[in-house]
């Protein structure tokens, strides 16, 4: 009887040491997505709108999603194009592609992928209008 009343307690101290751990890491998780910064959501923002119309636009239509349709100076598209990790990319007849870095960097920042934020965004648009 001792031995089956010391697994329970030992069973009971492991459940809620289980479940105060699985608290912190839902509220970690929570913290996360609504501490995105601005320049982030930005960021995937225009990668879910270039997404949206299949990972790929012309110059032109870059310009009107980042100037017209989000309001930002196009003179802050270049950064999207360098360094290691650039998230835009020219393609050899002129337009403009998504990178796996863009898809890496909306999981890592968001939690979800690419595809999921850019059919999030899109609901939130068609509910606002």
């Amino acid at each position: 009887m001792k031995s089956n009343r010391k697994k329970i307690e030992e069973a009971r101290k492991l459940l809620f040491e289980a479940t105060k751990l699985l608290t912190e890491v839902i509220e970690m998780h929570e913290n996360n997505i609504s501490g995105i910064e601005d320049w982030m959501k930005q960021r995937m923002e225009l990668w879910a709108r270039i997404f949206l119309e299949g990972g790929i636009v012309d110059r032109k239509r870059l310009y009107e999603i980042w100037k017209d349709e989000m309001g930002k100076d196009t003179r802050g598209l270049g950064g999207f194009f360098v360094g290691k990790r650039a998230s835009l990319v020219w393609t050899h007849d002129g337009r403009v592609m998504l990178t796996r870095y863009a898809s890496e960097s909306t999981e890592a920042w968001s939690g979800k992928s690419l595809e999921e934020y850019a059919k999030e965004l899109a609901e939130c648009k068609s509910t606002n209008r």
